[in-house]
């Protein structure tokens, strides 16, 4: 019975974002690729687990290289960079990326849960992300949902939604008032209609509003039972491409341009800063016309980085942009029994949340970053970096600061950095230095020729060397030394730390030497090399286009050259402030206005 009356339910704007609702029919449709024009969505998502990509890889010129010196005040008090940061002098004007239409990913689905119904969804058992430009916002607008896909989000849905309605208490709470079994029953009605706003992030059309109600009402009627009809018309309404899908399509203003309407504002701002849907607040804000206008949109993204949730904008930010999804699918080798799921666990935290604490608590630089001597530790982490583990359990985390005799600084001294870019038994610098080069310093790595072999081979078991030795060999050969002359050199200072992220001193016996460069730069260690990036322009101007686009929600474009150099400017002049680079990106028209979709 669910089956087919599912089926029958239709809903007209559904035609407007390319879907069709039905019980276990996968979203398909054309949506907009990264150029602007639009595309095909294709596929089934992937992970590209070891592969990272810049997000200035497209038709932008240049790769944001430094035109001047730069000096690193090293420590946690950030850096100072003496020349403009700009990226393009002779960037084109700005012109709007095409509409499109994006799914959440599977933390916002999971936090949508969480916020709405109190429910806990197990992110893994959700339909995979695709990670676009390495975002899984970029990715969002491209990827088709498989008919598994669809079967998962409606057993993660209706499993949500039980956890309310299986208590009397609780549902009672939820629904504010007594449902009754008529198609006209206004404890129904209104229920549907204060939940669906915020659930599709717009008022719900008249017509919408009758069909899940009619619903409500033909199934309360056949299983002689009102609660039962509320129950199936909230799953219909969280199964609906209208929930599982963002449309940002715009609508035109009195120039013509389209612009977000009032609550694709609102619903682009809560995802990029809490997340997940809009709080009831800003469906209020949008409702008034104040997300209509500039200062409107700024005193709304004010108010939502100021409350406790609005850490997301930097935290989610960071979990994409540094793959901490990676690390609890990797394993280790026996030797490392201390790798267990707690310490997986405390690794993702402590560099998601030193994020947040320098842009938050310490209200720092974002490139101190790379020289903070914050960690967010647990008693696994603590013992890893060998510190104070007083106050600490497994399941009790504390913001505390590294001895000034450390041997690890910022966040590539990081063990969730570490252990993500290593092996199973062994670091590789070769690995770090690539995740350096290309995502913190938007330089792209071409791929190896098809004819080299990329395997570096271990030395006789009478004959140790380090794995700098063994990669020196392997870069004696022309055709491995360009792309690994350009990576190496960046990984090698953290050498001294293992497969897990423990410092060490020695490789197969062998003292190891922690040396290496920063584009031409002599690097001694792992410290200088966080306190080199930590005034780095390269560094400075890759991190702004990396969150352009993660806010923006498609990879960098020729005509976002123009955005990219003004939001530079503003950038440095806040002394690198994330908080305030927020605020400046959401208020350009570059995250709230559309150019129209091709036919």
């Amino acid at each position: 019975m669910k089956k087919s009356l599912w089926h029958d339910l239709r809903f007209p704007r559904d035609v407007a974002v390319g879907c069709t609702l039905a019980l276990a029919t996968a979203c398909s449709g054309t949506v907009s690729d990264s150029s602007g024009g639009p595309s095909a969505s294709s596929g089934s998502s992937s992970s590209a687990q070891g592969s990272t990509s810049s997000s200035g890889s497209g038709s932008t010129s240049g790769t944001g290289s430094s035109t001047g010196t730069t000096t690193g005040a090293g420590g946690a008090g950030g850096s100072t960079i003496d020349t403009p940061i700009v990226p393009y002098p002779d960037a084109p004007p700005f012109v709007p990326a095409t509409a499109m239409l994006r799914r959440l990913t599977r933390t916002q689905f999971s936090n949508a849960m969480r916020d709405i119904f109190g429910a806990t969804v197990n992110t893994a058992d959700l339909d995979a992300d695709s990670w676009n430009g390495n975002f899984a916002v970029i990715g969002a607008s491209t990827i088709v949902t498989s008919d598994r896909g669809a079967e998962q989000y409606n057993t993660a849905i209706e499993s949500a939604v039980n956890k309310v309605f299986d208590d009397a208490t609780a549902r009672g709470k939820f629904l504010g008032c007594t449902p009754g079994t008529g198609a006209n029953d206004t404890c129904v009605r209104g229920y549907l209609q204060k939940l669906g706003a915020r659930a599709w992030r717009r008022p719900l059309e008249t017509a919408e509003l009758d069909r899940l109600t009619t619903l409500s009402s033909t199934i309360s009627t056949q299983l002689t039972a009102a609660v039962e009809g509320a129950r199936w018309a909230t799953i219909a309404l969280f199964e609906s491409p209208n929930f599982l899908y963002r449309p940002e399509l715009g609508a035109a203003g009195k120039d013509g341009a389209l612009r977000l309407t009032a609550y694709e504002t609102a619903s682009r701002l809560s995802f990029l800063i809490r997340n997940t849907v809009p709080d009831q607040a800003l469906l209020d804000q949008a409702a008034s016309g104040m997300l209509s206008t500039i200062d409107g949109v700024r005193a709304a993204a004010t108010r939502l980085l100021d409350a406790s949730d609005g850490r997301e904008a930097v935290g989610a930010f960071a979990e994409e942009y540094m793959r901490l999804d990676r690390i609890a699918t990797q394993a280790k080798d026996p030797a490392f029994p201390e790798y267990t799921a707690s310490l997986q666990e405390a690794m993702i935290r402590d560099l998601r949340e030193t994020w947040e604490v320098v842009a938050f608590d310490d209200k720092a630089s974002a490139l101190s970053l790379f020289s903070t001597t914050k960690v967010v530790v647990n008693l696994d982490l603590a013992k890893l970096y060998g510190i104070d583990t007083t106050g600490l359990t497994a399941t009790t985390y504390q913001v505390r600061s590294l001895p000034d005799d450390s041997n690890r600084i910022g966040i590539l001294s990081k063990a969730g950095f570490l252990s993500q870019f290593a092996n199973q038994k062994e670091g590789s610098p070769t690995l770090r230095g690539r995740y350096i080069r290309e995502s913190l310093m938007c330089s792209p790595i071409p791929p190896p020729p098809g004819n080299v072999n990329t395997v570096l081979q271990d030395p006789p078991t009478d004959m140790p060397r380090t794995k700098r030795q063994r990669l020196e060999i392997h870069r004696s050969q022309a055709t491995c030394n360009g792309c690994h002359g350009q990576m190496d050199p960046l990984g090698l200072p953290l050498e001294t730390f293992d497969a897990i992220g423990r410092y060490r001193t020695t490789d197969h016996g062998l003292m190891i030497d922690p040396s290496g460069t920063f584009d031409g730069q002599p690097i001694a260690n792992a410290k200088a090399l966080g306190e080199v990036a930590s005034g780095s322009a390269e560094v400075a101007q890759c991190l702004l286009r990396k969150y352009y686009s993660y806010a923006v929600g498609y990879e960098e474009r020729e005509e976002d050259g123009a955005v990219i150099n003004t939001l530079a400017s503003s950038f440095q002049a806040s002394g690198f402030k994330l908080r305030e680079l927020i605020l400046q990106l959401v208020t350009h028209d570059s995250f709230l206005s559309v150019a129209p979709q091709q036919p």
